[in-house]
């Protein structure tokens, strides 16, 4: 069920249930066997215009409840109203989180989704080997790429895209140029929608964790130690250069053995399909300095450890978390141990003395990248600034994570010298 609730008290407003769920909920009073999920994904609001008129959408998937998008029309949030329901053969479990973003068809701007094709442990990648663009105005779907064996960068879609994929507007004219998403066989994809004819768009393979990879696993078997479960993040470096990062592990066995990485990606590549990055063209530097013309990654230091969300890219530093288990046995939400790391964007060394806040005088790959948080397992890493409170001042910036034990640790971390503010503005009329 997906609950609405008042920001200001919060009482609940309504609450809704998907029409493909109306028939399981006789199950939820079965006390015995497995358990049943049902709304199991986080929603997303976007405001979209349709015509001439604006409206609040949100929409969302069900995760391990079933395999369809839902979008609701709460313009008047006293009111709501269904809108549409979303659904593939070749889609899985609806783990990955909309991506909302604007693209030109024709003459015509569409609000759309970006998706991946989900996840399905009960299948291992028989399904969810796809990305599909979505119209939000109606649900209808206006292109996919999927696996398939005859065709160009398709033929190597052999496993499932379960995270948000993250889009992104390279040029600044309002619409989608780029949608970059990884899959759990160490796969980072990236797609070209800048053009205005969907037969024009493109895919590939920008990089390839393992690359003797071929097929996934048998079903019930773990997944490669380089599996991507969480969302890319993006940034332009000062010479306008795109990178992409993004971290290792497989989060549906969190307590699996097994040495991941994370990674820095320059994207540099171009939409032409067979050239595809691999370690080889990244720089290690783990425990020795490095460069490499397309970017560098670090081996996670402790046995099992993985990253199990997305990093956030802030004052030219790379924030991620990690999780570590202390058995492969135990249940218990919040055992095992999270870090924060906080490196340096184009080299991957440590950026933060995490006793003072402050930047390292001097760094390389030898400095400690990461500190111990608490225990459980940690989201992705919020970044909040605190602007000074006198002019002139420095401003003063932390980084708040939760975990599955309940814990809200905040660390320091270096602010930017200045911070940018707003002298005038321009409202672009669409």
């Amino acid at each position: 069920m997906l609950h609405v609730f008042k920001e200001s008290d919060g009482s609940e407003l309504w609450a809704f249930i998907p029409p493909d769920l109306l028939g399981n909920l006789k199950t939820l009073t079965v006390t015995n066997g497995e358990h049943d999920y049902y709304v199991d994904a986080s929603p997303v609001a976007a405001d979209i215009k349709v015509g001439s008129t604006w409206k609040t959408i949100l929409v969302f998937g069900l995760r391990r409840g079933g395999n369809s998008y839902h979008a609701l029309d709460i313009t008047d949030i006293n009111n709501p109203t269904y809108l549409w329901s979303f659904t593939d053969t070749k889609i899985a479990e609806t783990w990955s989180e909309p991506a909302i973003g604007k693209v030109k068809i024709g003459t015509a701007d569409k609000y759309v989704m970006f998706v991946g094709g989900g996840f399905d442990s009960a299948v291992n990648n028989a399904h969810g080997k796809a990305l599909f663009v979505v119209d939000l105005s109606n649900g209808s779907l206006l292109w996919q790429y999927y696996n398939d064996a005859t065709a160009d960068d398709r033929q190597y879609m052999n496993f499932s895209l379960p995270e948000k994929a993250t889009a992104v507007d390279l040029d600044n004219n309002g619409y989608v140029d780029h949608v970059y998403v990884g899959d759990v066989g160490g796969q980072l994809w990236k797609f070209d929608v800048a053009a205005t004819a969907t037969t024009s768009w493109t895919g590939k393979r920008l990089f390839v964790a393992v690359p003797t990879q071929a097929n996934p696993p048998a079903a019930g078997e773990f997944y490669p130690a380089q599996a991507f479960f969480g969302a890319p993040s993006l940034a332009l470096a000062p010479d306008r250069s795109l990178w992409v990062f993004i971290g290792t592990g497989d989060r549906y066995h969190p307590n699996s053995s097994a040495l991941n990485r994370f990674y820095g990606i320059k994207d540099d590549t171009t939409m032409g399909n067979g050239s595809v990055l691999t370690e080889s063209n990244l720089a290690d530097v783990t425990t020795t300095n490095g460069t490499a013309a397309n970017g560098w990654f670090v081996k996670l230091g402790n046995a099992s450890e993985k990253v199990l969300a997305a990093p956030n890219v802030f004052n030219s530093q790379v924030i991620f978390t990690s999780f570590t288990p202390t058995t492969t046995v135990s249940c218990t939400s919040g055992s095992g141990t999270a870090r924060l790391y906080d490196v340096q964007m184009l080299t991957g060394y440590a950026a933060v003395d995490f006793s003072t806040g402050h930047t390292l005088t001097t760094t390389g790959a030898s400095s400690a990248r990461s500190t111990v948080i608490g225990q459980g397992i940690p989201s992705m890493p919020i970044i909040v600034i605190t602007p000074p409170g006198t002019p002139g001042a420095a401003a003063a910036s932390s980084v708040i994570v939760s975990t599955t034990n309940q814990q809200l640790p905040n660390n320091a971390i270096p602010a930017p010298a200045f911070l940018k503010q707003v002298r005038s503005w321009l409202e672009r009329v669409q």
